[in-house]
C-alpha cells in the first residue's frame, strides 16, 4: 500500500470497525476547490469520537491504519484544542489526525457557524449516527484578516528590534548559532509584517494562507523580491548581508502599514537601536 488514496480506504475501514469513531471528516488542500491540491498533500482527517482521550493515549490505532514510518504527538495545549497525530507512513503518504470529541461540530452547528478551517472547504468521509447533518455546506471561502490594534502593532514592531539588536554583538563575538536564534524571530515578526502589509495593500481582500503558503501569489512584487535577500549562510561576512536586508525591508514595510492603517510607526525604536547596531557593525571585518 503506497497511494494516497489506499491509505484513505484503510483509514475509513478502520474506522466504520471502530465503535468509538462517530464521523470522519476531511479537511485540508484536498477537501477545498481553490485548485491548490497536489501529489505532496497530506491527508487531514478529523475524527470526531465518543473518547478522544482514550484513542489519544494510546494510538496503536495508528498502525492498524498501515506501516507507519514516524509519528509526531501534540497534545492539546491553548493554540490547539485537540490532540493531533501526525504520521508519515511508508510509501511517504501523510496523515495528519485530529482527534475530536463531538462538541467540536455542535460549536459550529450553533450561531458561530464554521470555524476558519471548515470555511475552506472539507468533507464528511463517514457518520454513523447522522451527526454533520446539521453542519452548515461550506462556502469555500479564505478567512477575513484584520489589521492590528495601535497596541499589538507598536509591541510587534518592539520585539523586532529588541531581537535585531543582538545580532550585530553576536556576529562580532563569532556566534553564528546565536546569530541564526535570533534572526529566526526576526524572520517571524517579519512574516507577520509581511501579512499585515498585503492585507492592508489589498484592503482585506487577500488571502495570506498559514506560515506563508504562496507568498509569491499574496504579496507584492517588490516585497516578494526583497524577500530573496533576506536569508544568509552561515559564515559572518553573509549573515550580515542577509542582516541587512531584513532590517532594511521591516522597516520600510512597517511604516507603510503604518500610514495605510493609521497607525503610529515607533521611529525611533528603530532609529536607536540601528544607531547602536552601526556602532557594533562599523567595528566588524568584511
Amino acid at each position: 500500500m503506497t497511494s494516497r488514496d489506499e491509505y484513505l480506504q484503510s483509514v475509513l475501514d478502520w474506522a466504520g470497525a471502530t465503535d468509538a469513531v462517530l464521523a470522519l471528516i476531511q479537511t485540508g488542500s484536498l477537501a477545498r476547490q481553490d485548485g491548490s491540491a497536489d501529489d505532496y498533500s497530506d491527508l487531514d482527517i478529523e475524527i470526531i469520537c465518543s473518547d478522544p482521550e482514550t484513542l489519544a493515549t494510546d494510538d496503536d490505532w495508528l498502525r492498524q491504519i498501515g506501516p507507519v514510518v514516524t509519528v509526531l504527538r501534540l497534545d492539546a495545549g491553548h493554540d490547539q484544542p485537540w490532540p493531533t497525530r501526525l504520521a508519515i507512513y511508508r510509501g511517504g503518504v501523510k496523515i495528519d489526525f485530529t482527534v475530536a470529541g463531538i462538541e467540536r461540530l455542535h460549536r459550529m452547528i450553533g450561531p458561530e457557524g464554521l470555524d476558519d478551517l471548515y470555511a475552506r472547504g472539507y468533507r464528511v468521509l463517514l457518520d454513523k449516527a447522522g451527526i454533520t447533518a446539521s453542519l452548515p455546506p461550506p462556502p469555500y471561502r479564505f478567512p477575513a484578516e484584520s489589521l492590528p490594534s495601535q497596541q499589538e502593532f507598536q509591541a510587534s514592531v518592539e520585539e523586532f528590534w529588541f531581537e535585531a539588536f543582538h545580532v550585530p554583538r553576536y556576529l562580532a563575538r563569532g556566534e553564528p548559532w546565536l546569530v541564526k536564534q535570533r534572526d529566526w524571530t526576526m524572520k517571524t515578526l517579519l512574516l507577520r509584517m509581511v501579512q499585515w502589509h498585503a492585507v492592508a495593500v489589498q484592503h482585506g481582500n487577500v488571502d495570506v494562507w498559514h506560515n506563508s503558503l504562496r507568498m509569491d501569489q499574496w504579496t507584492d512584487r517588490d516585497t516578494w523580491q526583497a524577500m530573496q535577500q533576506v536569508f544568509g549562510r552561515f559564515d559572518a561576512t553573509d549573515a550580515r548581508r542577509a542582516f541587512e536586508a531584513t532590517v532594511r525591508l521591516y522597516g520600510r514595510l512597517g511604516r507603510e502599514v503604518a500610514e495605510r492603517a493609521r497607525l503610529e510607526y515607533p521611529q525611533a525604536c528603530e532609529d536607536q537601536i540601528q544607531d547602536l547596531n552601526r556602532m557594533v557593525l562599523s567595528r566588524l571585518v568584511g
